[in-house]
């Protein structure tokens, strides 16, 4: 097989002149691992992890933004350079947004074909001796495709655990494939906490019958529907989120009663919201939808339900939902809501797989989740701080055909 690689007009550079010469870590056999600079931009392709190319140009000026913006959400893109030669061939972004891990997600150059995946497992044991030896991360989390053979056996290589396994989370090569996340635990924390082993062990297999599948709509059946509202059911209807929706928001979350419920209490501000509401709004395609839940007969706010982390290439995506008020719990909103969240996501934007976090306390949440048909995907290991130390987080996927296959089954 022919490999095609871009080239540069430019030769080798001398031994003594080489730059991963001269860095004293995150140097491997074949690479390195550094910061971004502009002269990245010509190169844009072999380390920017996005579908769709774009210009050396508006790679320049997205160099000059991001690497500001990045710093404020705590994330940075670090740029993997061959060793002989100095030339980016892929990168890897590293957030540490979350309190307790680090994630991972590797790219490699695109031209590289097969060989990508053997640079992306020399990042990896790069990366977790130095976020975890050096910087002392708690957890740091792989996100990676089940079937890049080189990147699984590094991982596990290296000690990292499988936790968390979301089926058909990988759209490549014309196919669906497996996305699995693995960990790796700090020893410290792991000789004080002790081994909680792999997260995989507390996946499920897939839920055929659930308690509560997605009505059959009749397709003739007309429904009443509140201003902008685009899908609704017997009692609820979902619409986008509008600005003025922000202080009644800010005002029913003030007043929530319970503190140990799924969202953490805090006093959000209307105008962060409301800026929130106006961003998501200008992303064209968006990749976070946030839904308001009315009332269908009144049009009366009571929820919030939403996509988020949308995929449109692999078809995947979060989902989620908040009923604000504490007496209108246990009445069946929150799975309407999200059967016709579901609704919209597998049949208008055609998503094959919905995954959603729930933290390991807030088994409400997780009942709900399974009587909707979602399957235990695994655990996160440390994801959340609680009253007792850290606290687990469970994953859950569901699969559009699974959803498909049980909507028509009860009809």
């Amino acid at each position: 097989m022919t490999i095609e690689t871009a080239t540069d007009e430019a030769s080798s550079p001398p031994a003594s002149m080489r730059l991963g010469d001269r860095q004293s870590y995150l140097v491997g056999e074949t690479i390195y691992l550094r910061g971004q600079e502009l002269g990245d931009a010509k190169w844009a392709t072999a380390w920017r992890p996005a579908p769709f190319p774009i210009s050396a140009q508006e790679a320049e000026e997205q160099l000059k933004k991001n690497v500001s913006d990045d710093d404020e959400r705590r994330k940075s893109l670090l740029i993997a350079c061959r060793r002989d030669d100095d030339r980016p061939v892929g990168s890897a972004l590293i957030d540490s947004s979350d309190g307790t891990g680090t994630s991972i997600a590797l790219h490699a150059d695109p031209a590289l074909g097969a060989a990508g995946a053997a640079l992306q497992a020399e990042m990896l044991e790069l990366l977790v001796a130095w976020l975890s030896g050096e910087r002392n991360r708690p957890v740091v989390l792989l996100a990676t495709d089940v079937d890049l053979e080189p990147v699984v056996a590094k991982a596990e290589a290296i000690g990292m655990q499988p936790a968390v396994r979301l089926r058909q989370g990988v759209w490549r090569d014309g196919q669906y494939r497996d996305r699995i996340f693995y960990e790796y635990l700090h020893p410290g924390w792991v000789a004080r906490l002790g081994d909680p082993g792999p997260g995989i062990a507390e996946a499920g297999d897939p839920i055929r019958t659930p308690k509560s599948p997605a009505p059959r709509r009749d397709g003739n059946a007309v429904l009443t529907l509140p201003p902008n509202a685009l899908i609704g059911s017997e009692r609820l209807a979902l619409r986008p989120m509008e600005i003025d929706d922000a202080q009644t928001i800010a005002t029913l979350i003030r007043a929530e009663p319970d503190a140990s419920f799924g969202h953490p209490r805090f006093p959000y501000s209307a105008l962060m919201l409301a800026d929130w509401f106006g961003e998501m709004a200008k992303d064209h395609p968006p990749q976070h939808l946030e839904f308001a839940v009315v009332l269908r007969d009144t049009g009366e706010l009571i929820a919030e339900t939403g996509l988020y982390d949308i995929d449109l290439i692999a078809g995947t995506a979060e989902s989620g939902y908040w009923i604000y008020r504490a007496e209108q719990r246990g009445m069946g909103y929150g799975t309407e809501a999200n059967l016709l969240l579901l609704e919209y996501a597998f049949e208008r934007l055609g998503l094959n797989m919905i995954w959603a976090w729930v933290s390991a306390r807030n088994p409400r949440s997780q009942a709900a989740l399974r009587k909707q048909g979602y399957r235990n995907a695994g655990r996160f290991t440390w994801s959340g701080f609680g009253a007792d130390g850290f606290e687990n987080g469970l994953m859950f996927d569901l699969l559009a055909s699974e959803w498909r296959a049980a909507r028509d089954t009860s009809g």
